[in-house]
């Protein structure tokens, strides 16, 4: 089931709260609700977390989210990968990415070292005890696992973890890594064997500029994981290309997964999620996918989303994100000039 537990979305707001953001519209913006954060042993959907993380970075312009002593512009992480792109194998894919935030940033260094069949992802922060409840690093060490998996089409079995701290929460901790975990370490680091090293990489051009555009949600789960509930109606859902979309009521969904609606909204709650949140961020996703067609419209955009009108889509656009479709695409415009 691809959630996450409470404990990383309070970190990470623990670090916008730091630098003067205002936590409660994040959340809200997020369309994560604030009662299941009491619950410790609340878990939320990763495509909520994913968003709130993406909308913490965009709004410091900093994708290290507030836990470092200099910022990190927002869509470094977009040049990195294209950078690593010519990569052939995903050795040569992790000493390119190495070295290109070795270059850019003085705010960590990386390194990957070899011991017999053994390969050690390390990496040092300048300042840690800006990383106060030790989120980001958990969180970086988690992009790198996730996005050479991915590279790679299929999970890379980690065989420890090693850290110079004692998690806050060692159930969630175990769960992000789901390998034996070494306390009392001089650094923090990530071993995996070295067979890994000589795996080509799988993935198209065409497909990395997908992932990045779903970035961060991609990189909060291992490929294949997902099998929650939410993500089999998130498949269920999804229109065909150039086709208007359609969102059945819930008794219908629960009728086709052959189980009651009580049952629906049950298994749901569980997942941190609700049939109308699935709506809805299905929407927004689409939404933001559609309004990248500059050859569309926005009544157009509207229409395959199946609003009603042009302004129902509006209102609700800005209910998701905080602006008009307009305002997103001239943002969107900008941004991709000034990184052309």
């Amino acid at each position: 089931m691809a959630t996450i537990g409470v404990h990383y979305i309070k970190s990470a707001l623990g670090g916008a709260a730091a630098k003067g953001l205002d936590t409660k519209a994040l959340l809200r913006q997020a369309r994560i609700p604030e009662k299941p954060l009491k619950d410790p042993k609340a878990r939320i959907h990763v495509d909520l977390v994913a968003k709130l993380y993406g909308d913490i970075s965009r709004a410091m312009n900093d994708e290290f989210m507030g836990f470092t002593e200099h910022p990190c512009k927002h869509g470094t992480f977009a040049l990195m990968a294209d950078w690593v792109s010519t990569a052939e194998t995903l050795e040569e894919l992790l000493q390119k990415g190495i070295r290109f935030y070795n270059q850019i940033t003085d705010e960590l260094q990386m390194s990957l070292e070899y011991e017999g069949d053994h390969v050690y992802l390390t990496t040092v922060f300048r300042r840690p005890e800006l990383d106060f409840e030790h989120f980001y690093i958990e969180y970086w060490h988690v992009i790198w696992h996730r996005f050479a998996s991915w590279y790679i089409g299929k999970p890379i079995k980690l065989l420890g973890t090693y850290i110079n701290y004692t998690p806050l929460d060692a159930n969630e901790f175990r769960v992000l890594y789901r390998c034996p975990t070494y306390l009392k370490s001089k650094v923090n680091r990530l071993v995996f064997h070295r067979h890994y090293l000589n795996q080509p990489l799988v993935k198209s051009q065409r497909e990395l500029q997908v992932f990045l555009r779903r970035a961060p949600i991609d990189l909060l789960t291992i490929p294949g994981e997902d099998t929650s509930l939410t993500a089999r109606i998130n498949q269920m859902l999804q229109p065909r290309p150039n086709t208007i979309l359609k969102l059945p009521k819930s008794q219908e969904i629960a009728e086709q997964l052959d189980i009651s609606e009580q049952t629906l909204r049950r298994k749901l709650n569980a997942e941190g999620t609700s049939y109308q949140q699935i709506k809805d961020n299905l929407r927004s996703d689409l939404a933001n996918k559609l309004l990248a067609n500059r050859s569309l419209n926005i009544a157009e955009v509207a229409r395959l989303l199946d609003f009603s009108e042009p302004r129902a889509f509006t209102r609700a656009f800005k209910q998701w994100s905080g602006q008009t479709p307009r305002a997103f695409r001239s943002e969107r415009q900008s941004r991709s000039k000034t990184l052309s």
